[in-house]
């Protein structure tokens, strides 16, 4: 089969048929989302009526598209990665993700959880110990920030150089991967007003 054979139409764009896996496989994600959107309403809508029977069987409907859109979404994921629409910027995050700052921006990040970890665990030991705890959250959260802010302009300063698809994927994982030590810096906040209220 040829290369033009190969090649299917979208409203006038022309993409393989990989391509076209993906776009319809966004659709349903987006057709998921959307009823599960929908069926929370219902939800909402059956509790504040004080129908238990509608809402058990919104809360199943939502639960269940839930998963569906997960798995939808893993699945549009790896076809990606494999290689479908830009492909070519698997070199240039592999490139960042190899670095010294990554590694020990990722070390924070596996830092904070252990240490939110063992704040939790300091509760069974005494108020003193929970308090000491919670600053080495912070000093895990603090390091990542930092590191963040490197990784970004070491980002930046090469972006002319870099597919902008690529700049925008690497900015958007760096922010989101920072998010694992900021929320256990607000977990962290939540045992403070824990302990203001009276624990211990």
């Amino acid at each position: 089969m040829s290369a033009k054979a190969r090649m299917v139409s979208l409203s006038g764009f022309s993409i393989n048929r990989r391509e076209r896996a993906i776009v319809e496989g966004v659709g349903s994600h987006l057709a998921t989302v959307k009823r599960t959107v929908e069926d929370f309403g219902g939800l909402i809508d059956s509790v504040s009526s004080g129908d238990a029977a509608s809402a058990r069987r919104f809360f199943d409907a939502v639960m269940g598209d839930e998963t569906k859109a997960d798995t939808i979404h893993r699945d549009l994921s790896l076809r990606v990665a494999n290689g479908a629409f830009f492909g070519g910027v698997r070199e240039d995050i592999i490139e960042l993700l190899r670095s010294d700052e990554m590694r020990l921006f990722i070390a924070d990040l596996k830092g904070s959880v252990s240490a939110l970890e063992n704040l939790i665990a300091a509760f069974t030991i005494s108020k003193k110990e929970v308090l000491a705890r919670v600053h080495s959250v912070e000093e895990f959260e603090e390091s990542a920030d930092s590191r963040k802010d490197v990784l970004l302009r070491e980002l930046f300063r090469g972006a002319s150089k870099l597919n902008p698809v690529t700049v925008i994927q690497l900015r958007d994982f760096i922010f989101v991967a920072d998010d694992i030590a900021d929320n256990a810096e607000d977990a962290s906040d939540v045992v403070l007003v824990l302990i203001a209220k009276g624990y211990g």
